[in-house]
């Protein structure tokens, strides 16, 4: 569930950050497009009342000009955008005659994009007069867009390293939460921008530094469990010429315990270096066998779970190991033993529950400890002390976990939770 929720958050955080992105590169466009209207449009109003100017300065010109020299002056006022003439007749609309001058600017701005008029002078003359509005510069425009869209690009590449960065540093969080359960995850890919390529092979080296000495020290417990079955064996002999009947059978318990522990450390420590293979399986059929078997000899064991099909891959002799110790707890302090199965929210539970006296707030964790023993569960019941561990262990190599508590009804549950495919 908690993998759901990540990718579900993750989902929205990319929806939320990619319609941010769209929105302003879409602002920007249309700041863009309305920016350059206004100045397109304001240049062609400087442009139209530069020409205004232009054709009131002649028609000035002209009129304080004798006769004989107008022409000169018009041939010499011809511009690139400016056609002039005088000629008797006029060529062009709107015509003026006797009209003032602002009125003939009035007209001026009331034309686009072409400017025409025929203007009759004093001497009886028409100065014709065509203009053509300079066409606006898309120069400062496209230096513009192109800014646009050099931000857009820099915005994008910005998220696109911050993702570089920040995904491998994902995984190596997920790494680590990983190898506090379990130290056979597997490792980091060396991939990335250098320093987190730097960290990722850090923690790999740490994480293979820290099963070598788990591996190490396996070993030796194993060696020394091993060694001494020797001599408790002489022991064992040795106690039969004892002629205190009662010291006797005191000692003969007493080394069977100590038998008993070496066993127990001895599969704990093959159970920690064996690397079982992933099988697919259904965790109903497993369960419900387990409790089959155990009523067979006389036991009270009852699955209460679901008997539809709960698929799961794992190792199957290791859950199997996982929940018999549970079982057998269940069995030796409470006398009875409850199997309960279901599947909700993305994991599997398993619940196993007895009628005893339970346990005291403060022993639910300490119990888990290898060896540890609650002073009301005595030795006289066969344990040894590593059935939990040992279960706790199994559960966290699967991503899951275990935890104890009191059942309000009475009686000790233990909750097995693991990540359901």
């Amino acid at each position: 569930m908690r993998k759901k929720n990540l990718r579900v958050l993750g989902w929205l955080y990319g929806k939320v950050l990619l319609i941010a992105v769209t929105a302003v590169i879409i602002t920007q466009l249309i700041l863009f497009v309305v920016y350059s209207q206004r100045s397109n449009t304001a240049e062609f109003r400087i442009n139209r009342d530069v020409i205004a100017r232009q054709v009131i300065n002649l028609i000035q010109t002209l009129e304080n000009t004798p006769p004989e020299q107008q022409t000169e002056i018009t041939k010499a006022l011809n511009l690139p955008n400016i056609t002039v003439s005088l000629d008797e007749k006029p060529k062009y609309h709107p015509r003026f005659k006797n009209t003032s001058l602002w009125r003939v600017l009035i007209k001026i701005s009331e034309q686009k994009p072409n400017i025409k008029l025929s203007f009759l002078l004093s001497n009886n003359q028409w100065l014709n007069v065509s203009a053509l509005i300079v066409p606006v510069s898309w120069h400062y425009q496209i230096f513009l867009l192109a800014l646009e869209i050099g931000l857009t690009l820099i915005i994008l590449f910005s998220l696109w390293n911050i993702h570089r960065f920040t995904e491998p540093l994902k995984k190596f969080t997920k790494a680590a939460e990983a190898l506090g359960v379990n130290l056979r995850t597997e490792l980091l890919p060396i991939e990335g921008p250098a320093p987190v390529r730097a960290t990722a092979l850090a923690m790999n080296k740490m994480q293979e530094r820290i099963q070598d000495l788990i591996a190490a020290r396996t070993q030796m417990l194993a060696a020394i469990s091993h060694d001494l079955r020797t001599p408790i064996t002489r022991m064992k002999l040795r106690a039969q010429y004892i002629n205190d009947d009662h010291l006797q059978q005191k000692m003969i318990n007493d080394l069977d315990q100590m038998e008993a522990m070496i066993a127990e450390t001895l599969s704990f420590a093959k159970e920690d270096a064996r690397q079982e293979r992933q099988r697919h399986f259904d965790f109903s059929s497993l369960l419900s066998s387990l409790c089959d078997d155990y009523a067979e000899i006389g036991n009270h064991v009852v699955f209460e779970g679901v008997f539809q099909k709960v698929p799961y891959t794992g190792g199957i002799l290791a859950l199997k190991r996982m929940i018999t110790n549970l079982i057998d707890n269940a069995i030796k302090y409470g006398k009875k033993a409850y199997v309960s199965l279901e599947q909700k929210n993305g994991k599997i539970i398993i619940e196993v529950r007895d009628e005893g006296n339970g346990l005291a707030q403060d022993m639910l964790e300490k119990v888990f400890l290898p060896f540890y023993r609650e002073q009301s569960r005595s030795r006289n019941t066969g344990g040894t002390g590593l059935g939990l561990a040992v279960a706790r262990d199994i559960a966290r190599a699967h991503g899951g976990d275990i935890v104890l508590y009191n059942h309000p009804d009475g009686g000790l549950v233990a909750r097995v939770m693991l990540i359901a495919p």
